[in-house]
């Protein structure tokens, strides 16, 4: 009994492993569709009505799909603390689920070229971020694709060959 249990358990943990890396590859790719809609939407606003950077973030955060990190970048603006510090800080903290350090550095360049030089000279440097952006979705995607179904079933697997040795 106490054996079929601890088998049982092990196979969950390998089960449960895969499926976690497997969610991990999901989430990276949902938060970098959500940093591309923000940088559309920013690109929109510096195009058509020009409003301070902190309206701007506003209408970004009331979005359904917005950043994880966006909501607390606002909080810290609204304490007092300066936009670069606040997009920095709130991005070191709340960087959003499944994103690679290489993710988080170019969000964190993303917050240098905000609210730095006039509305033109924002929208060109957001186009390149957006293209990088766009690059970096694509890549995590085929990623998800190919090993994030792979992650799932290799720890499914792995748990059913540790139950079948280990009888």
């Amino acid at each position: 009994m106490l054996k079929t249990l601890a088998l049982a358990l092990l196979f969950l943990a390998c089960g449960g492993t895969g499926a976690m890396i497997s969610r991990g590859m999901l989430l990276r790719v949902r938060e970098l569709e959500r940093g591309l809609q923000m940088i559309a939407s920013l690109r929109a606003q510096l195009q058509f009505s020009r409003p301070p950077l902190p309206r701007m973030l506003a209408e970004v955060c009331g979005q359904s799909q917005r950043p994880a990190f966006l909501p607390h970048c606002l909080a810290r603006m609204g304490e007092g603390a300066a936009f670069p510090n606040a997009w920095r800080a709130a991005i070191e903290s709340h960087g959003g689920a499944g994103l690679r350090e290489e993710d988080r550095l170019q969000l964190l360049a993303l917050g240098e070229l905000l609210g730095a030089g006039d509305a033109e000279g924002q929208r060109e440097a957001l186009l390149v971020q957006e293209a990088l952006l766009q690059t970096r979705l694509e890549q995590a995607r085929s990623r998800r694709d190919t090993r994030g179904r792979a992650t799932f079933l290799l720890g499914i697997l792995g748990g059913l060959t540790l139950m079948i040795l280990l009888m």
